[in-house]
């Protein structure tokens, strides 16, 4: 878009400021002058840090920079910093360049420039004269005349730019962009912006712009005839299931959000490598005013059958396993998957006693925990709605624990619907057998008689649960911008005290469940040097109705929450934090809140590799944790908190980063007092020997 001031008064004050600015180097020795401190002041719109990152002439870094660089050189340290004219003249071009593009156009920048006693070093002093910011006084929108079914109402009722709001050039681009998206979407897939009869106008007087925008949308079209490309061919891959998930029919107005959004429905169907939606080659010399569409389909293989190897952090500790997986992709039609799989699941294997284990005690030992399962599932692209997914889900599962094995009979009926681009809601019905076998172990850890058998009654709950989320990061293994925001809340019981004569002997409790959960990253360097995490987590859950009244009936232990773990807070194991008596800790609690904060950064960038690795993968993590579970809310103390920190390494790989994390405490509310605090114990022989050394896969979050 060309940009027309209506003015010659600017040309002036830009020759008057240069004058100025070579006066000024006139005092200025010949020899080099090393930058110590540039000082800005008057600046309003953009603060100090953007302005410097702007410039080219820098700052000279401190000492400890300086002694790095000239011990290892650029890798580690910074070099000292001179003064050279033809750059800062160019620094000051670009700024005034950056205020203008930001409304600013009578923006005045006055440097001057102090010299040390023994002219070897510089002080530069910028003082920034704002003045007023340009404004938007009309916007004309052009080339649409023959539109007749697009008024300009229509366009301008959610423009980015309107009359009286300040003059950015990043949105009149953008509102260009915005309306070309608006009109390819009414039958106008081929709409440009005519360059040339463009223009922002500006004029001086006023310090007004008159934005204009003429448009060429060419013809208006419709969809024409849809052919389907599968290579290579399925015979069970026929047109009605892709005709299905289109969002467009032939003879429809042509838009391309549609075909984008086509797209994506066939490529979540779970049956391609690839799906794409293009025109039909020559279509170009077509003026029929229909659109010929090509799908083009390369679909993956119908049956699967693959073995595995499972590195995962599920309940915040290593697991490793292995696992064989059947898939049949479109299972008795309409885009239907079937899934089977069979896997064995080890947990905290570094904390096996294997020498019990071979010799006396075998896999029921305390140390012993892992996890085996069975899952057959059916999922349904599409359920109902384009939007709308459904899943039915057969698991049994055995998972044993330092103290008792779990056995899982669950029978799962789930929908997932994307509510908006981010937000994606949950609904699941689960029909859940469970049952609780202790070892012999356990008798010894102080649980009494009573609470075992109370634990240990089989139970079968009809569990509802509903989850919200929002997804706004910006990677899926890594990410270093955005958050991802989740609401969940369960009920359970509701179903059997309905309809009581179904089962009228086995057990149920009735009891409900809401967790909070938010994650949030930041890049501090705008480069993705130095990123900043949080995570947060609170979640309660309490028993009602007749449960309520009865200490027999418990919450699952399947459902209760545990503290500590390599996703938790570090310096405890798995499952053995809480500010619960210490002999019931391994049956979680009712209330939890944890926060985790990292700092990730990338020391090692521009180092390339050191054998086969590569080195700009390694980042360092500095972390901070806090939290602790619950038996509920009542017994809940700011004392109770426990704090922990460390030190940990990533290297990024293809399936998300290498974790390895080394946590101590900080402060332990388990402990007695006087021994509680960091400060209270030896540095090396209490706090960093009893340290724990966690290891994943993926970040912590």
């Amino acid at each position: 878009m060309k940009f027309i001031y209506i003015s010659s008064i600017t040309i002036w004050i830009f020759f008057l400021f240069f004058c100025e600015f070579l006066s000024a180097q006139v005092q200025l020795p010949d020899r080099l002058l090393e930058i110590n401190k540039i000082n800005i002041s008057g600046n309003r719109f953009f603060d100090d840090a953007q302005i410097l990152e702007s410039f080219a002439t820098k700052e000279t870094p401190g000492a400890i920079s300086k002694f790095l660089y000239n011990l290892f050189g650029d890798k580690f340290g910074k070099p000292n910093e001179y003064f050279y004219e033809d750059i800062f003249i160019s620094d000051l071009e670009r700024l005034k360049q950056l205020y203008s593009d930001n409304g600013f156009f009578d923006v005045n920048i006055i440097s001057d420039f102090h010299i040390s006693k023994d002219t070897t070093k510089l002080d530069i002093y910028l003082n920034i004269i704002e003045s007023n910011r340009a404004t938007i006084d009309t916007v004309i929108y052009a080339g649409l005349e023959n539109c007749k079914d697009i008024s300009v109402q229509e366009i301008s009722a959610k423009s980015l730019i309107k009359k009286g709001s300040y003059y950015q050039k990043s949105l009149v681009n953008e509102e260009a962009n915005r309306v070309i998206d608006l009109i390819s979407n009414k039958g106008y897939p081929f709409i440009t912006i005519i360059t040339d009869s463009s223009r922002a106008e500006r004029y001086y007087s006023t310090n007004t712009f008159k934005i204009k925008y003429f448009f060429n949308p060419g013809q208006k079209y419709k969809f024409g005839d849809v052919t389907i490309l599968v290579e290579p061919q399925r015979p069970d891959i026929v047109p009605s299931i892709i005709e299905k998930y289109l969002e467009f029919r032939k003879g429809e107005i042509v838009s391309k959000s549609k075909i984008i959004t086509s797209e994506k429905n066939l490529n979540r169907l779970g049956l391609f490598e690839s799906a794409r939606i293009d025109i039909k080659e020559n279509f170009y010399y077509d003026s029929t005013g229909v659109m010929p569409v090509i799908i083009n389909l390369r679909p993956k293989n119908r049956h699967e059958l693959a073995p595995e190897i499972i590195f995962s952090d599920e309940d915040n500790t290593f697991n490793f396993g292995v696992g064989l997986g059947y898939t049949n992709r479109n299972f008795l039609g309409n885009a239907r998957n079937f899934t089977s799989r069979i896997r064995l699941n080890t947990q905290s294997i570094m904390d096996w006693n294997f020498k019990r284990v071979f010799s006396s005690t075998g896999l029921n030992d305390e140390t012993v925990q892992g996890i085996a399962e069975l899952n057959l599932q059916i999922i349904q692209p599409y359920f109902f709605t384009k939007s709308l997914n459904g899943s039915w889900t057969l698991s049994l599962l055995a998972d044993k624990k330092n103290f008792y094995l779990v056995t899982l009979i669950r029978n799962k009926i789930g929908l997932v619907n994307q509510f908006a681009t981010y937000t994606t809601g949950y609904f699941e019905w689960t029909l859940e057998r469970s049952n609780v076998n202790w070892l012999e172990d356990t008798i010894k850890t102080g649980l009494s008689l009573l609470r075992l058998r109370q634990e240990q009654q089989p139970q079968f709950n009809s569990i509802f649960s509903f989850t919200l989320q929002r997804d706004k990061t910006n990677d899926i293994f890594s990410p270093t911008e955005g958050f991802f925001h989740a609401a969940s809340i369960e009920e359970s019981g509701l179903m059997q005290s309905v309809f009581k004569n179904l089962q009228p002997t086995i057990p149920y409790t009735q009891f409900y469940k809401i967790t909070l959960f938010g994650r949030w990253y930041k890049d501090l360097t705008k480069r993705k040097f130095n990123i900043f995490a949080l995570k947060l987590k609170a979640g309660y859950q309490d028993k009602y109705g007749e449960s309520k009244l009865n200490p027999d009936k418990s919450i699952p232990l399947s459902r209760r929450f545990f503290a500590g773990g390599s996703g938790s807070i570090r310096a405890w194991k798995t499952r053995t934090l809480g500010a619960i008596p210490q002999h019931e800790i391994q049956l979680g609690g009712n209330f939890i809140f944890e926060g985790n904060v990292e700092l990730r950064v990338n020391h090692l960038r521009g180092f390339g590799k050191l054998w086969f690795l590569n080195l700009e993968n390694f980042w360092t993590v500095y972390f901070f944790d806090f939290g602790n579970v619950w038996n509920s809310l009542s017994d809940v103390k700011f004392t109770d908190i426990a704090l922990a920190s460390g030190l940990g390494i990533r290297y990024d790989t293809f399936v998300g980063p290498i974790r390895l994390d080394f946590a101590f405490r900080i402060y332990d509310p388990m402990e007695v007092y006087g021994k509680r605090w960091i400060t209270d114990k030896k540095f090396f022989k209490e706090t960093l020997y009893n340290g724990v050394l966690n290891f994943g896969i993926g970040h912590a979050f």
